[in-house]
C-alpha cells in the first residue's frame, strides 16, 4: 500500500526558472560549478551530509522517481518470493567505484553488516539477497534512502562511492572538490568539477550569488524573495524542513503539561506564515507534511487564546518563566522565537527568547530524510527527544497516524511549519532539474560559455 502521492508535489514552484536551455543552445563538457551551503561537513561519510548532496558521489541500489516509484540505480532489477521475505537485487554491470574497482555483491552487502533484522548476503558475483525476519514489500523504496548509500572505505578513513563526481580534495568543516568520473555508469557528467564551500551563511551566499561568485546557493525566505523581484532564478522543493518547539524533558518549568498546552494553543501560526514566511510553505499541527502521508489535515493548528489563558489561570502561581533558545546563526529561527515570545504573553505567560541551548523550549529545525513516513517518524523522535515512536517497518496509514497522535497528544512537541528548501540559481548554469525532495543529480548540468 502506498504510504505517499507524489503527484501532490505538483505545487512545487520554480519562480522565474525554465530548466531548459534554449533550442539553439547545446550542452557543453567543461568548468566548475560552485555551490554554496550552511552546514559544516567534517566527514566523508555521507552518514554525515545533507541529503541532496549525497547522490553526487554515492550511489544507492535503489532511486526513486518523481512519483516515489523504486527505480534502477545499482541494481538494474529485484524480485522476492511470495511472503516479501527474501529479495535478490541483480547489480548492474560495469559499475565501478571511482577508485577504478568493480562494485561487487560482497562490496553491496558489507554496507549493511549492522543489520539485525535480516541477514544479507553477496559473494564476488552480481546478486545481493536480503532475507527479511518479517515481511518487507515496500524493501526497494527502503533502499532508496539516502543512509543505504553504498560506498567503500579506505584504510585512511576516506570513503569512496560509484556516483557521477568522486572526492578530489577534502578540507573537513571548510571546502570540498567534487571531480567528474571518467567511469561513472551514467556517463561521464558535462561538469569537470563542483567546488563546495562550507559553513557560508545565508546573506553571503546570497551576496555571493547576486556578485557572480556562486553559482548555486541557499536563500532565506527573505532572499528569496528580493532574488525573485531582480530576476534570479529560485528554486523550491516540497516542503521538507519541519520547524517545531521542542518542550526538552527534564526541566521544571515544563513538566507540567498544562503549560505545555497553553503555549501551543497560543501560537499563532497563520501570522508568522503570513508576514515572517511570506506565506511559503505551509503552517501544521503534524508532525510529517501532507505530500508524505496524507493526513496532515487531521492535525489542525489552530489558535485558541481563550483556552490559552483559562489553562493559565489554572496554574500555580507565579507562574513558571520559561525560556526559549533557537540557533543563532539562522536568523529566521530568531524571528520566529521573539513572534512565539509574544504570542505566549498574549497568554499570560513569560518566556525570555535567547540564542543557543539549555533551555526550557527549543525551537528546532529538523530536514526531512527520509520519504518512507515510518522512518520520517522515528527520525524525528530521534531528533526532538521523544523516544522511539515505531519501528521503520510499520507500514499501515492507520498505524502510522495512532503513532503520530500519541506523540502530539504529549504536547511534547508543537508542530509550527513545513518549509521548502530554497536554492537561488546563477545566469550561467544550464540544466537544473533537481528532484523535488532529495537528491541533487547534477551530472546533466552544464555551464554555458562565458560571452568573449
Amino acid at each position: 500500500m502506498r504510504r505517499f502521492d507524489w503527484r501532490l508535489l505538483a505545487a512545487v514552484s520554480l519562480i522565474g526558472f525554465s530548466p531548459h536551455a534554449p533550442a539553439e543552445t547545446r550542452p557543453r563538457y567543461g568548468g566548475t560549478l560552485s555551490v554554496e551551503i550552511r552546514d559544516l561537513i567534517t566527514l566523508t561519510d555521507p552518514g554525515e551530509w545533507p541529503v541532496p548532496l549525497v547522490s553526487l558521489v554515492y550511489d544507492r541500489l535503489v532511486q526513486l522517481d518523481d512519483r516515489g516509484e523504486p527505480r534502477p540505480a545499482l541494481a538494474v532489477s529485484w524480485q522476492h518470493d511470495p511472503e516479501n521475505r527474501r529479495w535478490e537485487f541483480r547489480l548492474r554491470d560495469g559499475a565501478k567505484f571511482s577508485d577504478g574497482t568493480s562494485v561487487t555483491a560482497a562490496d553491496v552487502a558489507a554496507n549493511f553488516k549492522n543489520w539485525t533484522d535480516a541477514k544479507i548476503s553477496g559473494d564476488g558475483g552480481q546478486t545481493v539477497v536480503f532475507a527479511m525476519q518479517t515481511p518487507a514489500p515496500e524493501l526497494p523504496a527502503a533502499l532508496a534512502d539516502a543512509r543505504f548509500a553504498i560506498l567503500r572505505r579506505g584504510a585512511d578513513g576516506v570513503t569512496v562511492g560509484s556516483g557521477p563526481f568522486h572526492i578530489a580534495e577534502w578540507q573537513p568543516g571548510r571546502r570540498a572538490v567534487l571531480a567528474a568520473s571518467e567511469s561513472y555508469w551514467g556517463g561521464r557528467p558535462f561538469l569537470d568539477a563542483i567546488e563546495l564551500q562550507m559553513g557560508r551563511a545565508l546573506r553571503d551566499q546570497s551576496i555571493d550569488l547576486e556578485l557572480g561568485k556562486a553559482d548555486a546557493v541557499e536563500l532565506s525566505v527573505e532572499d528569496a524573495r528580493r532574488a525573485g523581484q531582480r530576476g534570479v532564478r529560485v528554486w523550491t522543493s516540497a516542503p521538507s524542513d519541519l520547524f517545531a518547539l521542542v518542550f526538552e524533558p527534564g526541566r521544571a518549568a515544563v513538566e507540567d503539561a498544562r503549560v505545555r498546552q497553553a503555549v501551543g494553543l497560543s501560537l499563532d501560526r497563520a501570522a508568522i506564515h503570513s508576514v515572517l514566511l511570506q506565506k511559503l510553505g505551509e503552517s501544521t499541527g503534524a508532525l510529517l507534511p501532507a505530500w508524505v502521508t496524507g493526513y496532515a489535515f487531521l492535525f489542525p493548528a489552530v489558535r485558541d487564546l481563550e483556552r490559552a489563558r483559562q489553562i493559565v489561570a489554572m496554574l500555580s502561581k507565579p507562574a513558571p518563566r520559561l525560556t526559549l533558545t533557537y540557533d543563532a546563526a539562522d536568523p529566521l529561527a530568531r524571528a520566529i522565537a521573539e513572534r512565539i515570545a509574544l504570542n505566549a504573553r498574549e497568554a499570560g505567560l513569560t518566556l525570555q527568547v535567547a540564542p543557543g541551548a539549555n533551555g526550557d523550549i527549543r525551537l528546532a529545525r529538523v530536514h526531512l530524510r527520509s520519504v518512507l513516513p515510518a522512518q520520517a517518524l522515528v527520525d524525528l523522535a530521534a531528533a526532538f527527544h521523544l523516544g522511539e515512536l515505531i519501528e521503520p517497518s510499520a507500514v499501515t496509514p492507520e498505524a502510522l497516524y495512532r503513532v503520530e497522535k500519541s506523540a502530539l497528544d504529549t504536547f511534547r512537541v508543537a508542530p509550527l511549519f513545513h518549509l521548502p528548501e530554497i536554492l537561488g540559481v546563477g545566469p550561467r548554469v544550464r540544466n537544473w532539474q533537481p528532484k523535488r525532495w532529495g537528491d541533487w543529480r547534477l551530472d546533466g548540468v552544464w555551464l554555458e560559455a562565458a560571452t568573449p
